[in-house]
């Protein structure tokens, strides 16, 4: 008895097919890594937004605090 071993195939049509797929995966990352860091993102500008808020309002009363702590 012997183990079977099978040769990867050398079509051309199937190391075009595997560049292609290469190829289709390295440009859905770029575009992808691309748009979350893009300044048009809405998304990104939004949350954005809502943290600058929530700092502005975190300051107000942190200031409100220590202005209670003096004045104790």
């Amino acid at each position: 008895m012997s183990i079977p071993f099978y040769d990867f195939p050398s079509s051309p049509i199937l190391i075009i097919g595997a560049l292609g797929i290469t190829v289709a995966i390295a440009v859905f990352l770029v575009s992808y890594q691309k748009y979350f860091n893009s300044p048009l993102n809405k998304e990104l500008a939004e949350k954005k937004k809502a943290l600058i808020k929530e700092q502005k309002e975190l300051n107000v009363r942190l200031e409100k605090i220590e202005q209670d702590l003096k004045n104790l």
